[in-house]
């Protein structure tokens, strides 16, 4: 029997989705937990509830949420993960206006350089969502598990 979670479509495409969301979800994660982007400062600009707790607990959320897209392990969990974390930083790039982001970028002083970020994490959630619809597909560990006819052996 297939569990819920893990059942997925044999369409191989959404290999291609699940490393786009989930690439720079555990790149993104890892540089805020090593202090390379402080999440603090962006949480506490867009005034983010429990900006501690928030920046203390959205790194891991998006490293958890992107190993499990890449390598397709219970996607669809990561995928929730995902869209969650990603409405908090859209919702931080509609909050901070563009002259007020509390990290500065070199060259762009009266424009948002963030709007790029702000379209990859529409991105990201576009392609949570359908992953979360069709599963890991057949290039994944949930595809391994569960997109093989049953044998005759069991």
């Amino acid at each position: 029997m297939t569990n819920a979670l893990t059942k997925t479509t044999n369409q191989r495409h959404i290999a291609v989705l699940r490393i786009l969301a989930g690439a720079p979800l555990l790149a993104f994660g890892v540089m805020h937990i090593t202090g390379a982007l402080p999440m603090k400062p962006l949480v506490q600009a867009a005034g983010l509830p429990m900006p501690d707790i928030t920046a203390m607990v959205t790194p891991p959320m998006m490293i958890l949420a992107g190993i499990l897209l890449v390598i397709g392990a219970f996607a669809r969990i990561g995928a929730v993960i995902a869209i969650g974390t990603m409405l908090g930083a859209v919702m931080t790039h509609i909050k901070i206006p563009s002259d007020g982001w509390p990290i500065p970028v070199e060259g762009a002083p009266h424009a948002n350089p963030y709007i790029p970020m702000m379209v990859m994490a529409i991105a990201i959630i576009l392609f949570s969502a359908y992953v979360i619809f069709k599963g890991a597909g057949p290039w994944s560990i949930d595809g391994k598990c569960c997109c093989q006819a049953p044998s005759d052996n069991a």
